[in-house]
């Protein structure tokens, strides 16, 4: 039965004119190996007949072999980079025997020649992939922001690094300098504290702090454009660096892969529930003293929002409050609202 399927196959191709036809007619020679194996081969133009095996020839050489043995071993890679890394390698030695066994073995230029193409095509690939398993290291701070945040969320060092692609700057803030003005400052950042810390005030009372590890502006995150204006002025209270990325460009950024999206909304969401607890705390501090703002100050002007004079009643609230919560930053409570998330 399968030899009149494949007689059928061969006729509707035109390869097989007549099978009454004699050897001569189709021009069919008979070869025969030195083991005495016979085919039967057309000398027509372009060779392609189906030739047909009288008896099987003997293993090929040993590089066939071994050639084949590492396709198979490329078969059965395991998923994950590390198993691309294994695919890649199994398809490179593959070929490099075939292509030896081509050239040395078979004589065979059509065999080199796509051996030859499969190599370079796979050696391409390769390197790219070496490229990307290549050990992303960040810089001190950088490396504790990500340890701290990102890494817990299973956010791999290369998907940091397209975010960190989108930063702005980092920027060094003095004592007493102000990052943002009420009214003043546009929203067209989102800023991380990499180390000191800052407060933030409004109408010049005091709302909460931002300590290292936290955002600045994560409340705008959430249904805020970048024309609209800062509702909140920030002061560092010592010496602090603040890393700045490009909102827009961040946002379009990880809009390609809804996985960072949803680590960006995690963190951002629980960065506003730390804030709403310090507001909280103020609002309570402030309900037994004065927690205002001198009234000499100008908002005009770059001074510190939150600094008072020593023995001041009207700084007493405010220092208390800047100390408590100083001191109290390891005790501060860990809540997340999933619908915020």
């Amino acid at each position: 039965m399968s030899r009149i399927m494949l007689l059928l196959s061969a006729m509707a191709l035109g390869l097989v004119v007549d099978s009454a036809k004699t050897s001569t007619d189709l021009k069919v020679t008979r070869d025969t190996d030195i083991l005495g194996n016979e085919t039967h081969k057309s000398n027509g133009p372009g060779d392609w007949t189906i030739e047909h095996c009288t008896s099987w020839h003997r293993p090929n050489h040993l590089y066939y072999q071994l050639g084949n043995a590492f396709f198979f071993l490329a078969f059965v890679a395991p998923h994950g980079s590390y198993g691309m890394l294994w695919l890649r390698c199994s398809l490179i030695v593959g070929c490099i025997l075939l292509t030896m066994w081509g050239w040395i073995i078979e004589c065979t230029g059509d065999v080199v020649l796509w051996s030859s193409i499969f190599l370079a095509t796979n050696l391409v690939y390769l390197i790219v992939l070496l490229c990307r398993l290549r050990p992303v290291r960040f810089e001190k701070e950088i490396e504790s922001i990500y340890s701290s945040l990102f890494q817990p969320l299973r956010v791999s060092r290369y998907q940091f690094k397209k975010i960190l692609s989108c930063m702005k700057l980092i920027r060094s803030l003095r004592y007493q300098e102000v990052y943002a003005q009420e009214k003043v400052s546009k929203i067209d950042s989102l800023s991380l504290v990499l180390s000191g810390k800052l407060v933030v005030s409004q109408n010049q009372k005091a709302l909460h702090i931002v300590f290292s590890n936290q955002f600045l502006d994560s409340p705008e995150w959430f249904g805020v454009s970048t024309d609209d204006f800062s509702q909140v002025s920030i002061t560092a209270i010592e010496e602090s660096r603040i890393l700045i990325w490009h909102r827009d460009k961040l946002k379009l950024s990880i809009m390609e892969e809804p996985f960072l999206q949803t680590v960006f909304d995690h963190i951002l969401s629980r960065d506003v529930v730390k804030k709403l607890m310090q507001v909280t705390q103020v609002n309570e501090t402030m309900a037994a003293s004065n927690g205002f703002l001198p009234g000499e100050y100008d908002e005009t002007k770059e001074k510190p929002m939150m600094l008072m004079k020593k023995g001041s009643s009207d700084g007493h609230g405010i220092t208390a409050l800047i100390s408590r919560q100083l001191q109290e930053l390891d005790d501060l409570p860990y809540l997340i609202i999933s619908i915020l998330i």
